[in-house]
């Protein structure tokens, strides 16, 4: 009896590496899709909170109360000489 020709022997299997690779490519690229997915929506969200934070429909504030203007027009100025 010979018990060596009932062993498979890694050389004898057939070593097809070609549905591994296409799994391993198949995982990759669900991955790339995942954090680019992520990705977008952090993109989104921020060009989100940029546009609500710039705005122009807000009511202006009144940095001098009751509507008063810091800049005073003069008459002088307003000549060329």
């Amino acid at each position: 009896m010979n018990a060596r020709n009932d062993v498979k022997k890694p050389f004898d299997q057939s070593l097809d590496a070609r549905p591994v690779l296409a799994a391993a490519r198949r995982r990759f690229a669900a991955r790339v899709d995942l954090l680019v997915a992520r990705w977008l929506e952090r993109c989104a969200t921020n060009a989100e909170a940029a546009q609500r934070l710039l705005r122009t429909d807000r009511k202006p504030t009144r940095e001098f109360g009751m509507g008063v203007s810091p800049v005073v027009s003069s008459p002088r100025w307003d000549d060329s000489p």
